[in-house]
């Protein structure tokens, strides 16, 4: 390429030799977050969940006839911003009053490392952003964030950078979910076999739906709860505005605290419908120790019980109601209820048990950082080498 170069006019050798060092600056500016801030982990294979006792996050949620308890929350949705550089048909303040007339009480406004405060004074207000600018479309929505992180790993992620970014962004929130994971394949169904450090998993998203990606979770003893986010970039379009939405059981003032408190903890459900109505609601989500019952409020088209490796255990059809006899095998249970109207995405019951979080493997994470300082080295060499043979010229 160089010799290439050189049979060139001098204009053009010289607006050549510009074009390349831009390139090469390019690309060790974006390897430095590689070079110097992954982490190299001791992963550890996963176990299912196990043990004799259950948890269930809804033990001590309130179901009754006017729901009042229950927020109805989106976490990811964009608006203009960035001087119109994102792809965010609207301004903010279309984008608050839409979803304010669909009933919401939290609005997230999830712009593209950007937290907005435009809406600070509703009680419902949660700051939030989407992390991430790397060409896979790994991205996390961070909900109750304090402060934007800018690193990325724009490139190629393995599973050990995938987990450096979790345990980078988890200090900065109050909840980590992982944004859309079979949008792009930005996160494999593998993956969450072993990633583990974050809270939540956004399996409804109006682009794709990750139950595949939630069941690896699960199945590998990962308590991850379900965010469901409609993650429009138009909210006039009903295709894409209210179709995706988090109920959440905040039955105080539903401030941040409480929200994301209750997010932590399970205790909330996805839904997918239209314009954020919703034409059913449980009314009892009881365990004890040998029934998982779920009672819905009118009769519904089927409510299905999924567990290990999302296998369906049990389904009743037209019914409001349905008992499911714990067995000794069974890991985790979630539920499915569906209307022709309306999916309700029940967060787990599962064994209570603790899985191990991949710790960092000093050794390995050294010798990692040495060998792109080595690269760095050839770099440097071989740029000080080509200067010296065009001065020698």
């Amino acid at each position: 390429m160089i010799q290439t170069i050189k049979k060139l006019s001098k204009p053009m050798f010289f607006l050549s030799t510009i074009i390349l060092y831009i390139i090469l600056g390019f690309i060790v500016i974006t390897s430095v977050p590689y070079a110097f801030y992954t982490e190299i982990y001791d992963i550890q294979k996963p176990l299912p969940f196990h043990g004799n006792t259950w948890l269930n996050p809804y033990k001590s949620c309130t179901f009754d006839n006017d729901n009042a308890g229950w927020k109805k929350s989106n976490f990811h949705g964009h608006s203009k911003e960035w001087g119109g550089l994102t792809d965010g048909k609207t301004d903010k303040d279309v984008f608050f009053k839409k979803y304010k007339s669909m009933g919401y009480h939290s609005i997230g406004l999830s712009n593209y490392q950007f937290i907005s405060h435009d809406f600070a004074e509703d009680n419902g207000f949660v700051p939030c952003y989407e992390h991430g600018y790397n060409v896979w479309k790994r991205h996390h929505v961070c909900i109750g964030a304090q402060h934007v992180v800018w690193l990325d790993f724009i490139w190629g992620q393995s599973l050990h950078h995938k987990q450096t970014m979790i345990n980078i962004l988890k200090p900065t929130v109050q909840v980590l979910a992982l944004a859309h994971p079979k949008f792009r394949n930005s996160f494999e169904p593998e993956d969450f076999a072993y990633l583990s450090n974050y809270d939540c998993i956004e399996v409804l998203n109006h682009y794709r739906t990750s139950d595949i990606h939630w069941d690896s979770a699960l199945s590998n003893g990962h308590k991850a709860w379900i965010v469901a986010d409609d993650d429009t970039h138009n909210v006039l379009d009903s295709g894409e505005t209210g179709v995706c939405w988090t109920m959440i059981y905040a039955p105080n003032n539903g401030n941040q605290q409480e929200i994301t408190t209750a997010l932590k903890n399970g205790q909330a459900f996805g839904v997918q419908g239209k314009h954020g109505k919703m034409d059913i609601f449980p009314t009892l989500i009881h365990l004890t120790d040998s029934i998982y019952s779920i009672t819905m409020m009118d009769t519904v088209e089927s409510i299905t019980m999924i567990g290990q490796n999302g296998k369906k255990l049990a389904v009743t059809l037209n019914s409001n109601h349905l008992d499911y006899i714990l067995k000794k095998t069974d890991t985790y249970i979630r539920a499915i209820i569906k209307t022709p109207q309306t999916t309700l995405w029940l967060n787990p019951i599962l064994r209570d048990s603790q899985t191990p979080i991949p710790q960092k493997n000093d050794i390995q994470t050294i010798l990692y950082r040495l060998l792109w300082l080595i690269g760095y080295t050839i770099i440097i060499v071989f740029v000080w080498k080509k200067k010296s043979r065009k001065k020698h010229s």
